[in-house]
């Protein structure tokens, strides 16, 4: 059926700009774009852009601000227009339509923050050029190393040229690979006027990571029909659905201002105790390391205790409504078990949050199709992925931009072995290209 849809659109675009090669218009040359993405890259790495939950501000840390600044001048040098950043440090920019089609307008973006996990400070990029098999050593003091057990990816990866940092931080693939392919994509198009597109609009956005950075998009002003994130990992890697998302708050109110050595038969209530019993009570078996697939999980995040005050901060993922709303009971069931039990509690609290919604059902089948299409034209196998997580994309779908996700060669995030794959890199620059190609040929 998905081979028939891919068909279908092909078949209605017209047969001479199906089968032209963009290729051969503009001379295109794979070791010089992998040579700027290479550059670019790892540039962009030694910017500490890592993001803050504990910070009220967006963006949550002046690196970000910094990062966005050095962005917004590399595409006014090549070309873009409109070039902004706005009180939120969200950079957008727009390159105009070469082509005097009425076609729909694309949007791309990345985020630029990267992740709390691991320092991102003084990160020192290094290229392992023409890997060969075997083991990859980042820093043989720390023993860190990547190898088929912990990089699988690495098994399709002979011949690549490999980024890795050199001990001590995360290297900013997460989203750095998708800036750096979208900053050479716009170089390509400003060096390669012969490449016919429509209106293409450009944003990195600010602490994706803690997920605050988006709902600060001004989605009427960027003025996109449609988007993609440039935020996901291996070759032909395209991101269709995410999690449904929710937070929760509970929270525990005792009286531990009685000595305990005479806390029986008496007011002595323990907040801490009570907060102990609501986390054993949620379920094990829908933890996030019994679960994989399409399976939900809930997570404890945080355990914070103040005085007569215990507050347990955590999430609930799932794919469907009707999960979510089991694992909403299971929350609610632990919470009342506790409340039933611990009756001389003084209060008792428990607060949900809507997160982001699973993006599928906001996209329209053309959206994705194009992008499969674009893939299939590159020669590369696209694979539909549901996300385990979520992107930008999911809040922005949800609020009308529909925005899945496209691979951009980053791996093993958030952790001292992050790496990036300059080669798929490469695949998603050429994906992009085609992409924008295609949709020149629709009109809006």
């Amino acid at each position: 059926m998905k081979k028939c849809l891919l068909a279908l659109i092909a078949a209605l675009l017209p047969l001479t700009t199906v089968a032209q090669d963009w290729k051969t218009l503009t001379h295109y040359d794979k070791a010089a774009v992998k040579k700027q993405l290479t550059d670019r890259f790892t540039n962009y790495v030694t910017f500490d852009t890592q993001s803050s939950e504990v910070s009220a501000s967006v963006p949550s840390t002046p690196g970000q601000l910094k990062f966005a600044k050095a962005l917004s001048k590399e595409l006014k040098k090549n070309g873009a227009q409109n070039v902004k950043i706005s009180k939120s440090g969200i950079v957008t920019a727009e390159i105009p339509s070469n082509s005097g089609k009425n076609s729909p307008v694309i949007g791309l973006l990345a985020h630029m923050d990267t992740a709390a996990e691991v320092s991102g400070k003084d990160v020192k990029p290094q290229v392992h050029t023409k890997y060969n098999g075997g083991d990859i050593v980042i820093n043989a003091e720390k023993k860190l190393v990547l190898n088929a057990a912990n990089a699988p990816q690495l098994l399709r990866a002979r011949g690549h040229d490999i980024i890795t940092a050199s001990g001590g931080t995360l290297l900013g693939a997460d989203d750095k690979t998708g800036v750096a392919v979208i900053m050479t994509f716009v170089q390509f198009l400003y060096d390669n006027p012969a490449v016919k597109h429509g209106t293409i609009k450009i944003a990195f956005t600010p602490d994706e990571e803690i997920g605050t950075g988006i709902s600060h998009f001004d989605i009427p002003a960027f003025g996109a029909d449609y988007a993609y994130t440039l935020d996901g990992g291996n070759l032909g890697e395209l991101t269709d659905e995410t999690f449904n998302a929710k937070a929760f708050t509970a929270v525990f109110k005792g009286n531990r201002a009685v000595h305990p050595g005479a806390a029986q038969n008496s007011p002595f209530a323990d907040n801490v105790l009570m907060a102990s019993d609501f986390h054993t009570l949620l379920p094990r078996y829908k933890r996030p390391e019994t679960t994989s697939g399409r399976k939900g999980f809930i997570l404890v995040e945080s355990i914070t205790t103040q005085a007569d005050r215990t507050e347990i901060k955590g999430i609930i993922r799932a794919f469907s409504d009707v999960e979510m709303n089991e694992l909403v009971a299971d929350v609610k069931q632990a919470f009342n078990t506790v409340k039933s039990i611990h009756n001389k509690g003084t209060g008792f609290d428990l607060k949900f949050t809507d997160q982001y919604k699973n993006m599928k059902s906001f996209l329209p089948a053309n959206v994705v199709k194009m992008a499969e299409l674009a893939m299939q034209q590159e020669e590369i196998t696209p694979t539909i992925n549901a996300a385990r997580g979520g992107t930008d994309g999911a809040q922005l779908s949800a609020e009308g931009l529909p925005t899945p996700d496209i691979f951009s060669g980053q791996f093993n995030l958030h952790s001292e072995l992050e790496y990036a794959d300059v080669d798929v890199m490469e695949a998603s620059f050429r994906t992009l290209v085609r992409l924008v190609t295609l949709w020149n040929l629709q009109e809006k």
